[in-house]
């Protein structure tokens, strides 16, 4: 017998962040029952399963970066919107940034960074945790990391939050969004001519990607200005969500959270799960370059391929129950979470997000005893079908 589609889960509109307000019901039934499905208002497919997206994500000769990675915006000269060849220089010569000793280094200023928010938040009667730690710290970090004076930081950190808005989809690009990235264009180029006339000898990031050379090929000034806004979108804004999203999970589970404290070495599996579990990126396409057929349907060349991360993470053909937060979980006997992707365009910044969302674990764990929240304050969600997360959490903290 034929399943029939529910009534709410036609004519969806995929980019649409109402769309993705707790969407996981959602999920299980394009999981169950319709594993690709088309949407009509962006004339975009959406796949759901786990198999599938591994499977479009190692076919790199039929499913490209190149034509865009989000619905109807186009390409930029950045490193994700490139392919092949081009791609492994770009990303090498990105990688020159983030190397053991400068992961170790951007490690210290992490955990000082981290110990420093918690004092502070440990001193109030109520605290956010959104902007007082999950938000601060990458935010702060990244901020270190580029040298940016301190008087810009707030100003650069909105300019990011606009551009995230505008990663929905091309009706979501408005004036104030347009304007954001003017803002951080002229940033970007005030930064460049500094280091440049200081003759590149800083040992900011920025200066590193400009010194970074290989075989004589070098980042040219626009692909410097898209790994720069690259580096606040998926550097700031996902780890935000991870610490935030796993935090208030860990509220609700007061065993859990005892379990961390007791047994810190317990701590890398709950990043693994925190991640899986919230899963920051709601989706990021690819284009076919010929016609693919898959479960019956078939994907035109040209047409736009919506990779929905997080319903992948919640298969229950790789994940055994997998609407449960579950710290425990066998990662060796399970399949890995794919909130970072998978293959050529894993996400370069995945160290780096673990360790921030590991330190922020490791200091909350050991200075205070239980998170609540607030009568009448419960976290908020800010609708978005790119990056889904927490925008605040109201929350008590009861110091150890």
């Amino acid at each position: 017998m034929e399943n029939k589609c529910p009534v709410k889960f036609q004519n969806l509109d995929f980019c649409a962040p109402s769309t993705h307000d707790n969407p996981y019901e959602m999920y299980d039934y394009f999981l169950e029952h319709e594993p690709i499905r088309f949407d009509e208002h962006n004339d975009v497919w959406e796949v759901f399963r786990y198999d599938d997206i591994v499977a479009i994500e190692r076919d790199t000769e039929t499913f490209i970066n190149s034509e865009g990675v989000r619905p109807g915006i186009p390409p930029d000269p950045g490193m994700i919107y490139q392919d092949g060849e081009q791609h492994n220089k770009q990303r090498a010569l990105v990688s020159s940034g983030f190397t053991p000793r400068q992961m170790r280094k951007m490690e210290d200023r992490a955990r000082e960074i981290v110990v420093d928010l918690v004092d502070k938040m440990l001193v109030k009667d109520e605290v956010d945790i959104v902007a007082d730690l999950a938000g601060a710290l990458p935010s702060q970090l990244i901020a270190d990391m580029l040298d940016i004076p301190a008087e810009k930081r707030e100003t650069v950190l909105n300019w990011v939050n606009l551009i995230v808005a505008g990663g929905q989809g091309p009706e979501y690009v408005t004036d104030g969004v347009n304007d954001a990235f003017s803002g951080f264009c002229e940033h970007h180029e005030e930064m460049y001519q500094d280091r440049m006339a200081a003759g590149c000898t800083g040992g900011d990031l920025l200066s590193i990607w400009i010194n970074a050379e290989i075989n004589g090929e070098k980042l040219d000034e626009s692909q410097l200005l898209f790994e720069h806004v690259l580096l606040n979108v998926g550097g700031a804004e996902t780890t935000r969500s991870a610490i935030a999203g796993g935090l208030e999970r860990l509220s609700n589970d007061q065993k859990q959270y005892d379990a961390l404290v007791d047994d810190p070495s317990l701590i890398p599996n709950a990043v693994e799960e925190i991640i899986r579990w919230v899963c920051p990126f709601v989706n990021m396409y690819r284009t076919a370059t010929r016609d693919y057929e898959m479960h019956g349907k078939v994907i035109q060349e040209g047409q736009q391929v919506g990779l929905t991360y997080p319903a992948a993470n919640r298969d229950p053909r790789h994940f055994k129950d997998p609407h449960t937060f579950n710290i425990f979980r066998d990662f060796s006997q399970e399949s890995k979470h794919l909130s970072f992707g998978l293959g050529p365009h894993f996400c370069l910044g995945a160290s780096l997000a673990r360790m921030e969302i590991r330190l922020s674990l490791e200091e909350m764990t050991q200075r205070v005893k239980r998170i609540s929240s607030p009568e009448g304050k419960p976290p908020v969600y800010v609708s978005s079908s790119f990056v889904r997360g927490l925008g605040s959490y109201p929350a008590i903290l009861d110091p150890r």
